[in-house]
């Protein structure tokens, strides 16, 4: 059998994988990504034609430099590729009374200067006429936020890794690795390969392929819904931000109407533990009666709770909802990015090139907020 070479493999060539295997190819690495799937599908988490971005980051204001470089290469990314794939919305994160998330938003815009405007649920609706908040609810608007398409954000990122010399092999599922003093070994369905490095980007298969090191992780069916409009162009990108809401009902998200009927929607919080392996990959009324749709309905002038059509992604969580990016407990040569907790999309192009870094420079540090001795400190 013959043995291909290489300085990097890359397993998993999904988001964060293309992301990795471009950054290692534009510095000059021999890198080979191995994908079990065909490029953009719908088997893993990055299904759903898009994803937001957004700057004032609620989940935490560490995160805004990460995204503001993020978003310079995605710019980056469509000039080199001739693509249009980032488009600006403006973005609005709310919160009904006693929620906290327009505050913490908020605060990561204030933390670094980035332009934003404070609103009551009455002036949302007053700009925004497709609103019907309650007026009491707490808006931090974002004029910077929009969404990726996510096809064509990852066909630049594989396009440009190729440019640099990089290799994306698809339909071809790892089955095991091992290492050795001179080289670290992978076997796929279609053959052997052998590298200096190894970097496991690999979604929810990524428990499973480093088990042994028994990260805390879960794996959870996130169903997304496109919703009927009456008029879709007042739910256009130029006249419907995207949006987070916060209430008693849920933790919710929406974008416009873009590239196929209807407003896309789904819930943030909760879902249902399951494996890749395991899971119901159908879209069912229960996943959306209950909270989603009546929240759309009651929300949105000209918004059904009827669904157009629906499709069945992964979270793959840690306990605190932050990323885990570190390198190998047993071998620093093996670097891994999991966990990503269903908002990791617009960060790939930055978390690749610190994939890259990790795998290639001893020095490089990971993020300590990203780092697996958290949870082991935690626990201690």
């Amino acid at each position: 059998m013959n043995v291909r070479r290489a300085d990097v493999i890359v397993v998993g060539g999904g988001t964060m994988g293309t992301a990795a295997g471009w950054a290692l190819a534009k510095q000059g690495h021999d890198v080979v990504v191995l994908e079990q799937f065909g490029h953009v599908h719908s088997m893993g988490s990055h299904g759903g034609k898009t994803r937001i971005i957004r700057h004032a980051y609620a989940e935490g204001a560490d995160y805004v430099p990460l995204v503001q470089r993020a978003d310079a290469l995605w710019q980056e990314l469509e000039a080199a590729t001739g693509t249009n794939f980032l488009i600006r919305t403006g973005g609005l994160d709310m919160a009904a009374p006693g929620f906290g998330h327009a505050v913490a938003a908020r605060r990561s815009a204030l933390e670094y200067d980035l332009p934003h405007e404070w609103l009551t649920g009455a002036e949302v609706n007053r700009r925004w006429p497709t609103w019907r908040l309650p007026d009491d609810w707490e808006v931090c608007y974002s004029p910077d936020a929009g969404f990726l398409e996510v096809e064509p954000s990852l066909r630049a990122l594989a396009t440009e890794m190729a440019r640099h010399g990089g290799e994306l092999r698809t339909e071809e599922a790892v089955q095991d690795w091992s290492t050795a003093d001179d080289a670290i070994s992978v076997r796929t369905t279609r053959g052997e390969y052998r590298a200096d490095r190894l970097v496991v980007v690999a979604g929810s298969w990524t428990g499973h392929l480093l088990a042994a090191i028994g990260l805390p992780l879960e794996v959870r069916r996130k169903p997304v819904f496109w919703f009927k409009v009456d008029d879709e162009s007042r739910f256009a990108p130029d006249r419907f931000p995207v949006f987070i809401a916060e209430c008693a009902d849920g933790n919710f998200y929406g974008l416009p109407v873009h590239g196929e009927p209807g407003v896309k929607a789904g819930v943030h919080n909760g879902g249902k533990a399951t494996t890749p392996d395991t899971i119901d990959r159908t879209p069912h009324p229960s996943d959306y009666e209950q909270d989603l749709a009546p929240f759309m309905s009651r929300c949105l002038v000209g918004a059904s709770e009827e669904v157009v059509s629906g499709t069945v992604c992964m979270y793959t969580m840690t306990p605190d909802e932050h990323f885990l990016i570190d390198r190998h407990p047993e071998d620093p040569r093996i670097v891994f990015a999991t966990g990503f907790s269903g908002h990791g999309f617009k960060f790939a192009p930055v978390i690749g090139e610190h994939l890259a870094a990790l795998a290639t420079d001893e020095a490089v540090q990971p993020y300590a907020d990203f780092a697996l001795s958290r949870f082991a400190l935690h626990a201690g």
